[in-house]
């Protein structure tokens, strides 16, 4: 009898584990967005479309971010994150693939949630 009882215990165990783990486990917060509008004016050459840059802070690097087309004069970053800052330049770039000068840094802090 007693071997029964052992058995039935032990069968239990794991089911009681698993409630607990449950138990524990909470979601994380959701990360939450702020889109940034950037506008520019157009560049009077030709251009193939315009290439954006995207810094975490003044003195990180810049990395590419999106590439416009050639009429386009606005570009929205759906990906930037609230509570953050971030640095954006942007370059316009020929046919050739040849970018010009960056445009003016512009330093954007979004709000917090």
């Amino acid at each position: 009898m007693n071997a029964h009882r052992t058995r039935a215990f032990t069968g239990l165990l794991p089911l009681a584990v698993l409630a607990l783990g449950l138990a524990g486990c909470q979601r994380k917060p959701r990360e939450a967005f702020h889109p940034i509008t950037l506008s520019w004016h157009a560049s009077t050459s030709p251009v193939a479309g315009y290439r954006i840059y995207r810094a975490d802070n003044p003195y990180g690097f810049a990395s590419p971010l999106a590439v416009t087309a050639a009429g386009a004069t606005q570009y929205t970053d759906a990906t930037a994150k609230s509570g953050h800052t971030y640095v954006y330049s942007v370059r316009a770039v020929n046919s050739a693939h040849i970018e010009s000068v960056a445009s003016n840094k512009i330093t954007v802090t979004t709000p917090d949630k």
